[in-house]
């Protein structure tokens, strides 16, 4: 009489067991699979070819790790702005690591300085065991050989990038394989200078004239052309310069020459590596000078002492730092 029940009992806990199985089953497929897709990579881009400014077409194997830079320390803002930290960069213990601009990465990590932009220490580039050295064709080309030597090496148009707002980092990314992050990054440039002629409209509407520049021991001054992000009437924050302010290049220009420009509004640029006078000999040797009296921007207080890292113009760290910085002083004036 009992084993009708035990043959039901039976083949019920079998039925149970059976699904369990079919669902354990199931559930480790789906996971394997998702798994799988999970570790599934991206097609890898490297090895990537560029053809640089000399024309070599220069192929990198692998995602660079250390990249030396030759080139002015506008170019290793990029290479930082790109998520690429160099190991090795000219004139980092003269200019890179004292810019205020970039005092954030150097707390975070040391950038060796491996000498002068136009006569880089190969001793210490072979020590730092770069995998990508950047160049400036014009500047670096005698050195092709030696550093070719040592890792891959592409060279850049420094003069080209120096006019172009966009070109720097068009480049160094294409030659990270980073394009897209680069397109980002220009666009967050974009908003960056958006924003900000926004915030002056009120000042740039007064059509008072501002001047960028840097002193000289000569009681002079390098004047920096429109080219750069305050002034840049299309891609910059279109502040008014006076006449006859020289487009792309620096321009020196005496006291008197200064007179005549005579700004509404004097940014100077003072920085810590002994390039430009301290601000201390800066006031000491013009302050009494009847022609500097005489300037509009000394008259009404309108002088502001920056640092040099504000005046970058192909940087896009430097940039937007610069560009903050002048709105900050300039957006209460006439609000």
């Amino acid at each position: 009489m009992k084993k009708p029940w035990i043959m039901v009992l039976f083949t019920l806990l079998l039925s149970v067991l059976l699904v369990a199985c079919n669902n354990a089953e199931e559930k480790v497929a789906n996971q394997t699979q998702k798994e799988k897709e999970e570790i599934k990579e991206e097609p890898s881009i490297y090895p990537l070819t560029y053809t640089d400014a000399l024309g070599k077409e220069v192929i990198i194997e692998k995602e660079p790790k250390r990249v030396i830079s030759l080139m002015h320390v506008l170019y290793p803002d990029v290479l930082l702005a790109l998520d690429t930290k160099p190991i090795g960069i000219a004139n980092a213990d003269t200019m890179f690591n004292l810019w205020e601009a970039y005092q954030s990465f150097v707390e975070e990590q040391t950038f060796t300085d491996i000498g002068d932009v136009r006569s880089p220490s190969l001793e210490k580039i072979l020590e730092l065991k770069p995998d990508l050295i950047l160049a400036a064709s014009g500047v670096h080309d005698q050195l092709y050989d030696q550093l070719s030597a040592i890792a891959p090496v592409v060279y850049l148009n420094q003069r080209a990038m120096s006019t172009d707002q966009e070109l720097a980092v068009t480049e160094i990314s294409k030659v990270l394989g980073k394009e897209q992050q680069g397109k980002a990054l220009l666009e967050e440039v974009s908003k960056k200078i958006t924003d900000g002629r926004e915030a002056l409209k009120n000042f740039t509407a007064k059509g008072e004239t501002v001047v960028f520049t840097s002193v000289n021991t000569k009681e002079g001054f390098w004047i920096y052309g429109k080219n750069i992000a305050p002034t840049n009437p299309e891609h910059g924050l279109g502040i008014k310069v006076p006449q006859n302010y020289p487009e792309d290049m620096t321009k020196e220009v005496s006291m008197e020459g200064m007179s005549v420009l005579n700004p509404d509004h004097l940014f100077i640029f003072l920085d810590k590596s002994g390039i430009t006078m301290s601000e201390e000999e800066f006031l000491k040797s013009y302050e009494e000078s009847a022609v500097w009296k005489n300037i509009n921007a000394v008259k009404n207080k309108n002088i502001y002492i920056v640092d040099r890292s504000l005046f970058a113009q192909d940087a896009p760290i430097a940039t937007m730092y610069g560009i903050d910085i002048v709105v900050d002083l300039l957006k209460d004036k006439y609000d």
